[in-house]
């Protein structure tokens, strides 16, 4: 089966001046993958016998007066068995704290349980193999070793760290103590790690978290120039979890919130994933010739990009193998297991989501299902309603108040590639004995959607989903409630007022719930642009731009798209508060996420996407608040089609270290970058520089 997908470059093309509007399509050789059977095992806490593996501190570091725990992760590659459906263990990257011993990794591991305040330090060493499990794309820059692409560079995403130790594009170390040119100073030879440990060895990196952030649920992955997606892909991602004294509040007897170990707390990581299968060979045997290791219950990746038919004589063909648009797999993976279940009382839980996805946007929410055994039992009753969702943070941190969701007349939960969620989740009131599934119909790619993206059972386009089995991309989790031991919960509530936490920065505007925010007098307004084009092999690319057309655009078909390795545009002073209003004249949803700063989303409004030239934004109608769910800080924010989404940021840089912190050598300043979290839209070419003076 192939995916296909359809843009109408209308807006593009007007926005460049350029021609008239034209259809084209891309296509990727696509692999189907096994069907095996929905929720037979069990569901893999993080921590204990068998889960996925906690992060312990082996010993201290003292620098300056500053004590931080320290801690030792290695990136290796490994096996570990997804489903015993699958013919052989899974290959694939990750992170292998030092506590955990040689060959006992398991998917996700490495998670990081941390106190505000309490700052750790952490040696990485690159172990990693010469020869990657994914596809390498050597057209896309950073990629060019292609055969020895296994340099990473790890992101804490939503710390507030410095810039040595955020984990940036141009901060990767390889095995073979190469630096990226972010990390090594060309002219002295300066290793910026080296800031953090002076007798770091080759091949490692060091990494300096103050935790100076309120209670949130943060993630690390890979970030490293032209393979971050295929590293995150095979792997390289877990949690990292800061608690403090506010959160211990909230656990106190009155308030009941289970805390970030209880019992009653449920990490949920979501990922869609494909298997190699035996049919691979006949349906993409370009796979075997590209990775000619790979074996059933590997994973597999698209890997060809194909454009129309009207296009071909126009450019070169594409490279083999090639970055595609987005990834969409055909079957859901929860805490590193497929299509797992979880056992639950007649109790409140606490559920801590992160759609760790490529590109897929998921809405999950709570059905009853058929029955309550056999394949009945595996498949919704989408027409019958489980617990609504009472939303009580994000990935900043805890909302200013509790959101509701998913109920009767209101909003649909809706997570994005990146975005966290706090969440408390009441079963009291269920029978003992009934089944339900976390059940999503998110569309692919969001908000437009194609069918063949879709799985699940009768959708002609994808005939290989069938009750009780994968594929399947609706159905993430199955529920099973059990009557409740002991005591009776007390009911979860939270402190009065406004629940911001104390130790978070103070907001900088006050927002109102469902009323749109304007710009505070004297802020200045930086508008930005998305944009949506064709690369040299008429591929699909997105790109972040500014409001300004450039002089000789880097990509036709859009008159504002700024690659990556371009000049930096945003350029900002250390202390300083800017909104930015970003307009996105493509066709997608874009999550887009902020390194180092968090922001407030001010309002979103809709724009004329074929008049824009730049300059004025043709804003048409009134300005819409953001959701209930949205308000507070954030570091990844939803941006629509044709919409200019506003939001206001200060950008201060952590202070108190034991250590002064040089100017990156290749941008002269405090270097961070934004992106898009849609990961195959990062790398190609949705990110630009962040630079604080």
């Amino acid at each position: 089966m192939s995916n296909r997908r359809e843009f109408v470059q209308a807006a593009a093309t007007l926005a460049a001046g350029a021609l008239a509007a034209g259809k084209w399509q891309l296509a990727w050789a696509f692999a189907q993958g096994p069907r095996l059977a929905k929720f037979i095992q069990p569901l893999r806490r993080v921590g204990g016998t068998g889960g996925i593996p906690l992060a312990a501190s082996d010993g201290t570091r003292v620098r300056a007066g500053i004590t931080a725990d320290h801690y030792s992760l290695n990136l290796e590659q490994f096996e570990d068995s997804l489903h015993p459906g699958l013919p052989n263990a899974t290959r694939l990257w990750g992170y292998r704290p030092g506590n955990v011993a040689a060959g006992s990794n398991r998917h996700l591991g490495g998670v990081f349980i941390a106190q505000r305040g309490a700052p750790i330090q952490v040696t990485a060493t690159n172990a990693l193999p010469s020869r990657h499990i994914m596809p390498v794309d050597a057209s896309i820059m950073g990629a060019e070793k292609a055969q020895g692409a296994n340099h990473a560079a790890v992101h804490l995403h939503g710390g507030f760290v410095p810039w040595i130790s955020d984990g940036g594009p141009n901060t990767w170390f390889d095995p073979a103590g190469g630096y990226g040119a972010s990390a090594l100073d060309p002219q002295t030879g300066a290793n910026i790690f080296k800031t953090v440990n002076p007798s770091l060895a080759p091949g490692q990196a060091e990494y300096f978290y103050p935790n100076h952030q309120g209670a949130r649920m943060l993630w690390y992955h890979d970030h490293a120039l032209g393979i971050t997606r295929l590293n995150v892909v095979a792997g390289l991602a877990s949690a990292y979890v800061i608690t403090d004294s506010y959160e211990s509040q909230t656990m106190t007897v009155g308030y009941d919130v289970p805390g970030p170990l209880d019992a009653r707390t449920h990490y949920l990581v979501f990922q869609d994933k494909n298997f190699v299968a035996p049919e691979t060979a006949a349906g993409d045997p370009g796979w075997f010739r590209v990775l000619p290791q790979s074996r059933p219950g590997d994973l597999w990746y698209p890997h060809v990009a194909e454009v129309a038919e009207d296009k071909k004589q126009e450019q070169p063909p594409p490279p083999h193998p090639s970055v595609v648009p987005e990834y969409f797999g055909d079957t859901m993976l929860v805490n590193g297991t497929v299509a797992p279940f979880l056992v639950v009382e007649q109790r409140q839980y606490r559920w801590r989501m992160l759609n760790a996805c490529s590109s897929r946007f998921l809405t999950p929410r709570l059905v009853y299902a058929q029955g309550s055994s056999g394949v009945q039992a595996t498949e919704p009753r989408r027409n019958e309603a489980g617990p609504a969702f009472i939303q009580i943070g994000s990935d900043a941190g805890f909302l200013p108040a509790p959101a509701m969701l998913n109920g009767p007349q209101q909003p649909q939960f809706l997570l994005a590639p990146a975005e966290r969620a706090d969440l408390i989740v009441d079963f009291r009131n269920v029978p003992a004995g009934a089944v339900l599934i976390l059940y999503n119909d998110a569309a692919a790619p969001f908000p437009s959607g194609e069918a063949g993206n879709d799985y699940y059972p009768g959708n002609p386009w994808t005939p290989s989903s069938v009750p009780g089995s994968t594929p399947n991309t609706r159905t993430l989790l199955q529920i099973r409630v059990v009557a409740r031991q002991g005591a009776a919960d007390a009911p979860v509530r939270l402190p009065a007022g406004n629940m911001q936490n104390p130790w978070d920065a103070p907001y900088i505007v006050n927002q109102q719930p469902g009323v749109p925010t304007d710009v505070p007098p004297g802020v200045p307004v930086r508008r930005l642009t998305i944009n949506e084009a064709e690369d040299e092999y008429d591929r699909l690319i997105q790109m972040l731009g500014t409001d300004q057309p450039v002089a000789q655009p880097s990509r036709h078909g859009t008159a504002f798209g700024r690659a990556y390795a371009d000049a930096p545009t945003e350029t900002v002073n250390h202390g300083s508060v800017e909104v930015w209003e970003i307009l996105n004249l493509s066709a997608d949803t874009h999550p887009i996420h902020f390194h180092l700063v968090n922001v407030q989303i001010l309002s979103r409004r809709p724009f004329s996407v074929m008049q824009y030239r730049g300059g004025g934004a043709h804003l048409q109608g009134p300005a819409v608040a953001p959701d209930a769910n949205e308000l507070g800080w954030r570091e990844t924010v939803r941006m629509n089609p044709g919409e200019a989404t506003r939001v206001i940021m200060r950008f201060d840089l952590p202070d108190g270290l034991p250590f002064t912190v040089p100017a990156s050598p290749r941008t002269g300043g405090h270097e961070y970058v934004w992106h898009c979290h849609i990961l195959e839209h990062e790398e190609h070419d949705m990110m630009r520089p962040l630079v604080v003076n």
